[in-house]
């Protein structure tokens, strides 16, 4: 019987470690499927501005998701997808960018890892190409400016859209900087 006994606890104790072993992997299956989407978000983010930096109109647009809204700079209106095109003629016309780095600040992911807020900062390089400004832009010189972001991202047919978001557009260094003159 003290047999018998023993075997079960035995039992009991081999069945209860192979549960805490499930649990365990589970636990790091999660931790590893969290991190790997995190990353698929940051991936599509980078490619997003790399597009912006390549000149790749359809490859920057294909990132916006068709419903996707922000509010516009300075007004008191949304701005749309369709309204892209407009902002990428006349950024494209007054800047040429020469380089680009996004700085991964906070993601929050939803609970079914299908939607996402990314918090960032991006700081571009650029040669300034429109008309001499007040503000210190004199065409031909190259600034650095480095502004702030949030997107509200959401994963559709596998891919990473977004959706809506916001731009800070007072720069953390509080201004551009003329990194060379023309």
């Amino acid at each position: 019987m003290r047999k018998l006994y023993s075997m079960a606890v035995l039992g009991l104790v081999l069945l209860s470690c192979n549960e805490n072993e499930k649990s365990t992997n589970t636990v790091d299956e999660e931790v590893l499927n969290h991190q790997q989407i995190e990353q698929e978000v940051w991936n599509a983010i980078e490619s997003r501005f790399k597009a912006w930096k390549d000149n790749d109109f359809d490859t920057y647009l294909a990132y916006y998701h068709p419903e996707w809204k922000r509010w516009a700079s300075g007004k008191d209106e949304l701005t749309t997808k369709e309204e892209i095109a407009g902002f990428w003629a006349i950024m494209k016309e007054q800047e040429e960018c020469i380089e680009m780095e996004v700085t991964p600040i906070s993601i929050r992911l939803s609970n079914d890892g299908r939607s996402a807020i990314a918090h960032y900062t991006h700081t571009e390089t650029f040669i300034y190409q429109g008309e001499d400004k007040p503000d210190g832009r004199t065409k031909g010189n190259t600034f650095k400016g480095t502004l702030r972001w949030s997107d509200f991202m959401i994963k559709e047919n596998e891919k990473w859209l977004v959706i809506g978001g916001h731009r800070d557009m007072s720069m953390p260094e509080g201004k551009l900087i003329q990194v060379k003159a023309k």
